[in-house]
């Protein structure tokens, strides 16, 4: 015979778990999920970032080449100015 205690027992026990995994499982569970996907998009963020730095790169590389250039050609010219500047000190020199 079905024993009405017995079988309030049972279903306070199943009610128990299920209020367990409802509002215990259930919102971890979905944490879990959010933080997931935000992680899958921090990881898209830094591989498009990546990408970017990867870019810059190149144009970085240029710029320092280009300086380097303009460095020689103001080396070249400030080693002209000397001497053309002996050039006039010993101009002067012959005139006196």
């Amino acid at each position: 015979m079905l024993n009405v205690g017995e079988i309030a027992t049972w279903a306070g026990w199943i009610m128990t778990i299920i209020g367990l995994v409802g509002f215990v499982i259930h919102p971890i569970l979905s944490s879990f999920t959010k933080i997931s996907s935000n992680l899958t998009k921090i990881s898209h963020n830094l591989d498009l970032i990546s990408r970017d730095l990867e870019a810059s790169k190149s144009d970085r590389l240029a710029i320092h080449n280009e300086l380097a250039k303009h460095d020689e050609r103001l080396d070249r010219q400030g080693d002209k100015i000397i001497e053309h500047s002996e050039q006039i000190k010993s101009l002067f020199k012959e005139v006196q």
